[in-house]
Formats: structure tokens, sequence, C-alpha cells
């Protein structure tokens, strides 16, 4: 067997890289072109996601990829549309673990109602590319 030894106190250990800090945006224009460059990004990888997801079942089922395309759109807006209405409700939100007797009781409850908010809009958005796709030519 093996013994263990303690690690030599006066070895000096490398320090942990630090990732380069971010600054917050100083003007309005500037927090308002961050905030809508993060949410297209969000839009396009959320689309993005759907799109090969419906190609992975277009390939494997046979069906005509333009076919599959819409439908996929619509059970993704259905489904971040369920949890859009169940974010807004609090379900699955526990006290214990929000801080909601805290000294900011009401803080929970505004970052349930802003994710319920985002999730309505990603669903809005989802579904309407399922329509566009479904009826434009």
């Amino acid at each position: 067997m093996v013994e263990w030894q303690p690690p030599d106190p006066t070895k000096q250990e490398k320090p942990r890289r630090r990732r380069r800090e971010r600054r917050a945006p100083t003007t309005r224009r500037a927090v308002i072109l961050r905030g809508l460059a993060r949410l297209a990004l969000l839009l396009a990888g959320t689309a993005g996601t759907v799109v090969l997801i419906a190609w992975l079942v277009a390939s494997h089922s046979g069906r005509p990829f333009g076919n599959v395309l819409p439908t996929a759109f619509y059970f993704a807006g259905a489904a971040v549309g369920a949890l859009a209405v169940l974010g807004g409700t609090g379900v699955g939100r526990s006290y214990r673990y929000t801080a909601g007797y805290g000294p900011h009781p009401g803080v929970p409850r505004q970052t349930a109602v802003n994710t319920s908010f985002f999730f309505g809009l990603l669903a809005a958005f989802l579904f309407g590319l399922g329509l566009a796709l479904d009826y434009l030519p």
C-alpha cells in the first residue's frame, strides 16, 4: 500500500487563469444593442436546434423535410409555451431555495414572471416560424 503524503507547503501553486472580465455597457444604446444581440443568439440557437431535430426525424421516418419542419416548430412552440405558463405560476419553486422570505421577498416572483415572459416570446417566435413555413410559398 502507498502511504499518503500531504502536499509540500513550500511549493508554489500556479495561480488559476482568470477569464477576462467584460465591461458592462455604459450607455443606454449599448445596453439595448447587447440585449438584442443576446436575444438574436438565443432565437437563432433555438431555431437551429429545432431544424436539426426536424432533419433527424425526417431522415429516420422517410417523410419529406418540408413537411416535418413546420410540425417541429409547432411542437417546439407548444412545449415552450407550456413552460411559459407553468414558469409564470411558480410551479416547482420552493421558498427554501429562492429566498422567498429573505430581505427581498418579491425577487423570486419577478424572476418567474420575467422568465415566463421570455418563454412566451420564444414560443410565439417558434409558432410564428412554423406558420410562416407552412403557409408562405
